[in-house]
């Protein structure tokens, strides 16, 4: 019995140590049950780009991602790893993007018809004003964040219900910032792209997220390097990466981008010494020369390279952590394999459901300062129809009302009333030959208007009163005007337009074909004028823009125009000069070398070739060469001598629309000419 009792004690004891020698093993040698690795991915603008680059390593190395926390654009890049969608489709996506659509409110103009464009590339302000109350953002900034939350939904495909954030593939929170009492908030359940548009919504400019009472904003405000969030959700080992430039010096606070991008960094150092020592790895990326707003092609590019050599850096201490989580075997929680997203929803013209306001602000060094506005109305009817009224403010007015229905997606009949205030000067062979004001009124009846994507035929008739203030002429001019020339009269036309436009840039292609022809008929008794027949007008151009490398292009263009008729009212006349087509009147063509609006016969044809050359994206440097024929009979339009001109250009594609200036020169006014524009065109 005793020597039973003596085995049985002996046993006991053995299992005793045997279980407390488990119990202090050191847990990185079970396989079974291995330590957690927790990635912090902190916020930073378009600098959070860098992640990818990140992460492209950890999965080199065969790092499983236990678990993610984030704040603002670290959410974004996050939010869609967590979801199941490895480093290589990211990297993909946010080079597909284009990013100044996906950061507006403004539709892409993938299905968008040309007027809409048009309207895109007037304005650098669109401002949705709904009237209905929204549930999950409101007012609070210029941006509502209709297409980055759309972006979002696809990210966070399939997980687009309401969830628990620890059921996705990888556990997931983000950090955004509750300004009703300055408080963090941590999501750890919620729909996926709500929780990620919340904690990258940079106050005043993204409308803030509403939740249960709150108003939530970017999370960097209060936590932007959330290794804390990470330990409370089981993490052992951390790895963090930090996109945030170290704090400059006096010498390089220079301009207001530095100093603006100073500020922001300081105020999201909140919790971030603390949670850096927390964090087992901390992976700082140099993000030196970009900003929060770097979301250009090379931008992009180099932050993910960047990324992608910091994580490099760090290489044997990640190697190092993946030994200490015991078999190599282990599974991943990403699966590396070639998902993808679901097509993104398509907006069409039609679907626009709230009032639109539009700002657009432009200078240049003829007319100094202009100032449009345009509103864009809804009605709710049975057929839908939308009111729109714009505004021009500056030398020349304009006030436009346009009334359109929506019968069907492509067919599109609209009535409109124009009012026209303008001051203009005729220069002819470079002197300045006559200068008159008048007002014009049009109401116009597009009844025909069909637009599909890239093409649009209009066919109506148009009515144009002109109610002439004052005319100055010299007489010596060749082209010499009468008062008689500048009565008051009404007109009865109708017109014809085919357009079509592929380019892919409106102001500055490398790529694409422009073709635009008009046909108008123009009346006094709607049959013919001053009793023979009516005035006819024709005019069309042709233009192709053709990449010759991945910077340089080249874009020849013919147009020309042509008149027919006994009397041709002032503003009919044929012009040319200047930049763009129709810009000072209906009928302006342009002319390399000629910056003013020079009076020509009524027989115009001319050619231009121009070279294009893009050292960046956004910069554009132009040379410009034309020859052009003009005559008062189209059968002598080659006894005449030769126009030829040439200029130089250099523009920078900016939210305002383009900055820069031309120079040049023509045999027609044998004058140099320079003009600056400041912004988009209107």
């Amino acid at each position: 019995m005793t020597t039973k009792r003596f085995l049985t004690i002996l046993l006991l004891t053995a299992l005793l140590t045997t279980a407390k020698a488990e119990s202090q093993q050191d847990p990185h040698a079970n396989p079974t049950k291995r330590p957690k690795v927790g990635l912090v991915l902190g916020g930073g603008g378009a600098k959070g780009v860098a992640h990818i680059g990140v992460l492209k390593v950890l999965e080199r190395a065969g790092m499983p991602i236990d678990l993610i926390t984030s704040t603002s654009m670290g959410s974004i890049i996050g939010g869609a790893y967590a979801c199941g969608h490895p480093a290589a489709m990211l990297d993909s996506v946010v080079r597909s993007q284009d990013w100044a659509i996906i950061l507006s409110d403004r539709e892409s103009s993938k299905n968008q018809s040309l007027q809409v464009r048009e309207k895109h590339n007037t304005y650098f302000l669109t401002k949705i004003l709904s009237l209905k109350k929204q549930q999950d953002s409101d007012g609070g900034g210029f941006i509502r964040g209709k297409n980055i939350a759309t972006l979002f939904d696809r990210l966070t495909a399939p997980y687009n219900d309401s969830i628990d954030f620890n059921k996705l593939p990888i556990p997931f929170a983000c950090v955004a910032t509750n300004i009703v009492d300055n408080t963090e908030y941590v999501f750890h359940n919620g729909i996926m792209s709500r929780a990620m548009r919340a904690s990258m919504a940079i106050p005043g400019v993204f409308a803030p997220v509403r939740k249960d009472g709150m108003v939530l904003i970017d999370g960097g405000l209060r936590n932007n390097f959330p290794t804390d969030v990470a330990h409370q959700m089981g993490a052992d080992y951390v790895i963090g990466v930090d996109v945030q430039e170290l704090p400059k010096g006096a010498d390089k606070l220079q301009t207001g981008t530095q100093i603006l991008g100073q500020i922001s960094d300081w105020l999201c150092m909140n919790k971030y010494e603390e949670n850096v020592k927390k964090t087992n790895i901390v992976i700082r990326v140099n993000t030196e020369g970009y900003s929060a707003a770097s979301f250009t092609a090379a931008a992009i590019d180099t932050l993910i390279r960047r990324g992608e050599e910091a994580a490099m850096e760090h290489w044997d201490e990640i190697v190092a952590l993946r030994k200490k989580l015991g078999p190599a075997n282990l599974q991943l929680a990403v699966p590396q394999n070639s998902l993808t997203l679901p097509p993104a929803h398509e907006d069409t013209d039609q679907q626009k459901k709230d009032t639109e306001l539009n700002l657009g602000v432009r200078f240049d060094n003829e007319e100094t300062v202009a100032l449009q506005a345009n509103v864009q109305m809804p009605i709710n009817t049975k057929m839908p129809m939308d009111l729109g009224l714009t505004v021009r403010l500056g030398k020349r007015l304009r006030a436009q009302v346009d009334w359109t229905l929506h019968p069907t997606r492509a067919f599109q009949p609209t009535l409109s009333y124009i009012f026209r205030s303008n001051d203009i000067n005729f220069y002819e062979y470079g002197d300045h030959t006559h200068t008159f004001t008048y007002n014009q009124h049009t109401l116009k009846l597009a009844l025909f208007n069909f637009n599909v994507r890239n093409f649009n035929i209009s066919l109506g008739a148009h009515w144009d009163y002109y109610d002439y203030h004052s005319l100055m002429t010299n007489k010596k001019s060749q082209h010499a005007l009468e008062e008689a020339d500048a009565q008051d009269k009404g007109y009865v036309s109708y017109q014809a337009r085919l357009w079509y436009n592929s380019e892919d840039k409106w102001y500055f292609p490398t790529s694409g074909v422009r073709f635009q022809a008009k046909f108008g008929y123009h009346t006094d008794n709607f049959v013919n004028l001053n009793g023979k027949v009516g005035l006819r007008e024709y005019s069309a151009m042709l233009r192709t823009s053709i990449p010759l490398t991945s910077q340089i292009s080249i874009q020849p263009m013919v147009y020309g125009r042509a008149i027919s008729g006994t009397e041709i009212p002032i503003v009919m006349s044929n012009l040319m000069g200047g930049e763009w087509f129709d810009h000072y009147v209906d009928g302006q063509m342009p002319f390399a070398g000629v910056g003013n609006l020079e009076m020509a016969w009524k027989n115009m044809t001319a050619a231009q070739m121009q070279l294009q050359f893009n050292p960046t994206t956004n910069n554009n440097i132009l040379l410009r060469l034309a020859a052009g024929q003009n005559a008062p009979h189209f059968k002598d339009l080659l006894k005449h001598r030769t126009m030829l001109g040439f200029s130089l250009s250099y523009y920078y594609t900016w939210i305002l629309g383009p900055l820069g200036g031309s120079i040049g020169y023509s045999n027609v006014t044998e004058k140099f000419y320079f003009y600056i524009n400041l912004g988009y065109v209107f």
